[in-house]
């Protein structure tokens, strides 16, 4: 079972030390362990990477915000032709609320989830497996 960067993630939503980015139409790729912004109804790009965020089974990951109101019903899907997507929701302490592997069919990941509350939250993206796999991606959330 995967673990999560629960801790660092713990760490950046109370420090605020990670600089996040914010543009609709941004179809920029964020370098190595720098946290982006997706907001709902936007899809963003990225790169599993070396250098990337370690899980602790030793494959990459991305983090991504995503501003949430209670009750909103949020899609998040991930979509590589590179890797086995898999993906985890957190909520802003670092607290895994929900995670996939297949979800939106083939290799890909979808997670639906309904918000209990307003806040920032966190998407992970890792490939699925304990083995680091790379490739761009896409990330949507509607």
């Amino acid at each position: 079972m995967k673990t999560t960067l629960a801790a660092l993630a713990l760490c950046l939503a109370v420090t605020g030390t990670a600089a996040a980015q914010s543009a609709p139409a941004d179809t920029s790729v964020l370098p190595p362990q720098e946290i982006g912004t997706v907001a709902v109804g936007q899809t963003r790009s990225g790169v599993l990477e070396i250098g990337d965020w370690t899980m602790n089974d030793a494959t990459w990951a991305d983090i991504w915000y995503v501003n949430a109101t209670a009750g909103q019903r949020l899609v998040i899907e991930l979509r590589s032709r590179s890797f086995d997507a898999y993906l985890q929701f957190l909520d802003p302490w670092g607290t895994k609320l929900a995670e996939d592997d297949d979800g939106a069919g083939g290799g890909d990941a979808r997670i639906t989830y309904t918000v209990r509350e307003a806040g920032r939250y966190q998407v992970v993206v890792n490939n699925f497996g304990d083995t680091p796999q790379g490739g761009v991606y896409t990330l949507a959330v509607r």
